[in-house]
């Protein structure tokens, strides 16, 4: 039905993050403002995800907002990741308030630009027109840029930069790609390039220079290889804080990159599209794995596991099948819920110890016993371990891509799963082995350390405890992700 509420949506962090910025000039205000800036966080984020979660009911009972003059939807193939985005914004932001101790940016700038991210990520999930998202994307790019470099962190300026570099040159791939279908389909909507496929459906070799321009921008944003250079510097360079409203940051990006990479597959249903998403999918797999298991600082490892998920979640979407879109968008949620988890837990480490070399750690489970447990639960769903919500994540994985490659033998399929559960394996065994040197062990670290304060600690559990929700009754979140 023709609603406004996908707007007043989208506005609610928008308009907050404004009036934050409003204070600024003014001194009184601007001082007054310093001192209760990161409850307006909370309350920013709060409502942002009540105005989400009421949209359920109806939503669930077949019904859709829609505000078609902005090509702005929120329905059943959205609600689960614009859910899952809500809940990271908001348990960060309790986090937030003792976590986050200052930086480059003033309190008002810091609130402004971090709900004009929730902004730009809602918009992504709800946006159907081509142009609306190549802007949503340049402006969520930007803003992170900003908010990386907001961290003290002497690297932080270099980092952001490296990443601006990569991402500013992916914004010409997406552009050139946008430009190109307007010209050619004289729109730039989504259903109506699937549904009024035109010259594109003659012109096979343009379908796959759109998608490989489309598939090369995006994939720089998200971080997957080969354009992943950039992620394993920013993690380090960032706040703790930052880092964990990163994740959400995949579930906007690669749910987007599916989105308009779907229609030209409908358009030219060609293996070649499959392979292009595969490919990039699986040596992101591959390549980041590998990766991990050699790093001793913990958010570098951290960055390297976050691509190893992109490249898991992309692999089941880039079959184009039914149960694989279910498969993807059930992976990318559950991994951006876990990763903010972990992220959270790691910075609660770093915070007391100032220490990120996991050698260094150690010793810290008597101390930080809540923080050592939401960790290892976390980690252990993410890694894919009965009954937490990660196993039924990647067991649906598993599943479309056996199903996918069955027609061309079993024996193709079942060497396709255990080539996949033993890729699986690893970061298993890097996260438990994080585990162990970060919380056990003898620590070589002399500062005497204790546990975070409750409003760092109990997002930290909640993530746990959704994963732990999840796992026991995984139709909370199968019943809100349907096939795209």
């Amino acid at each position: 039905m023709e609603s406004i509420l996908p707007l007043v949506m989208l506005l609610t962090p928008f308009f907050i993050g404004a009036l934050c910025l409003f204070t600024y000039p003014f001194r009184y205000l601007d001082q007054l403002f310093e001192k209760g800036h990161k409850l307006f966080l909370v309350f920013g984020t709060g409502l942002t995800l009540i105005i989400i979660a009421s949209t359920i009911p109806t939503i669930l009972s077949g019904g859709t907002f829609e505000t078609p003059w902005l090509s702005i939807e929120v329905n059943l193939a959205n609600i689960a990741s614009l859910l899952g985005v809500g809940i990271i914004f908001f348990l960060t932001s309790i986090y937030n308030i003792r976590a986050e101790t200052g930086g480059r940016l003033k309190p008002s700038f810091y609130n402004f630009f971090v709900l004009v991210f929730l902004f730009c990520m809602l918009g992504l999930l709800t946006t159907y027109d081509l142009f609306g998202i190549f802007l949503l994307v340049e402006l969520l790019i930007g803003v992170s840029i900003i908010l990386v470099v907001h961290s003290p962190e002497k690297i932080a300026p270099e980092a952001g930069f490296k990443y601006l570099i990569i991402t500013a040159v992916s914004a010409l791939f997406v552009l050139l790609a946008t430009l190109l279908v307007y010209i050619t389909t004289n729109t730039s909507n989504l259903y109506e390039i699937a549904n009024g496929a035109g010259a594109l459906a003659e012109n096979a070799r343009l379908v796959m220079i759109v998608v490989v321009l489309l598939v090369a921008g995006l994939g720089a944003d998200i971080g997957l290889v080969p354009f992943h250079g950039w992620l394993p510097d920013v993690f380090p360079a960032s706040t703790p804080t930052i880092n964990a409203f990163f994740c959400a940051e995949p579930i906007a990006l690669i749910l987007t990159l599916y989105k308009v990479v779907a229609p030209f597959y409908e358009i030219y249903p060609s293996i070649l599209i499959v392979l292009v998403m595969t490919g990039v999918a699986v040596a992101s797999i591959v390549l980041s794995i590998l990766l991990a298991y050699s790093q001793k600082d913990a958010l570098r490892m951290m960055a390297y596991i976050s691509v190893d998920s992109f490249g898991t979640g992309l692999l089941a979407l880039g079959l184009f099948t039914p149960i694989g879109s279910i498969a993807g968008q059930i992976y990318l949620i559950n991994g951006a819920l876990m990763k903010a988890g972990l992220l959270l837990c790691l910075g609660s480490v770093y915070i007391r110890t100032g220490v990120r070399n996991m050698a260094k750690l150690g010793g810290l489970f008597g101390k930080m016993k809540k923080t050592a447990i939401a960790y290892l639960i976390c980690a252990l769903s993410l890694a894919g371990i009965p009954p937490l919500s990660g196993f039924y994540a990647k067991w649906v994985v598993f599943n479309a891509l056996y199903v996918y490659l069955l027609p061309q033998g079993i024996l193709v399929s079942v060497s396709a799963m255990f080539i996949l559960v033993v890729f699986s394996i690893i970061p298993f065994v890097v996260l438990i082995r994080s585990f162990n040197k970060i919380f056990f062990g003898t620590s070589i670290h002399d500062q005497e350390t204790i546990e975070v304060a409750p409003s760092m600690w109990l997002p930290e559990v909640g993530f746990a405890l959704l994963a732990v929700i999840i796992g026991i009754m995984p139709v909370l979140l199968l019943g809100l992700v349907p096939s795209l």
